[in-house]
């Protein structure tokens, strides 16, 4: 099944190896919510969302469980001919529209997340970068402290 990338995950996943979180408990948790949990609720939503029969059968009994409500029997037929008109706008083929927006800046809300995404996850790279270098330093004094002082109890 297609599987989207999900960034929030991915920083879950730093999280709970920034806050110490056992690797089998998180690969646990995450096995059974993709797996499991996730795999079937797509799977669910996939065939409702492809199954115009389906589709329809919820559409009539929307309707019909629409049509008790007082006042709004009234107003339902012009509801349903809305939305089939949206309907039909919606899977009719569209033209291609042609991308000249290329010079331009793009401050929709994807680009800002990505853009925020990706500043957390330099950070990230750059604290293991600089932890991995302490404790290389920390290593290398230790080690220089111990040849000049051997008696002594360094660790």
């Amino acid at each position: 099944m297609f599987q989207i990338p999900n960034p929030l995950f991915d920083l879950a996943g730093i999280m709970c190896g920034q806050f110490g979180i056992p690797f089998w408990k998180f690969f646990l948790a995450t096995l059974i919510g993709k797996a499991i949990i996730k795999t079937h609720i797509q799977t669910v939503f996939i065939i409702s969302v492809c199954n115009n029969q389906l589709l329809d059968w919820i559409e009539n009994e929307l309707i019909w469980i629409l049509s008790f409500i007082p006042g709004f029997d009234s107003y339902l037929p012009t509801l349903t001919a809305k939305l089939h008109s949206v309907k039909a706008k919606y899977l009719a083929a569209s033209p291609p529209v042609p991308s000249n927006i290329k010079d331009k800046w793009d401050f929709s809300f994807a680009s800002i997340w990505n853009t925020i995404v990706w500043l957390m996850l330099m950070n990230f790279f750059v604290k293991i970068v600089n932890a991995t270098a302490q404790r290389y330093l920390k290593k290398q004094q230790d080690k220089s402290l111990a040849e000049i002082l051997p008696d002594s109890t360094h660790s």
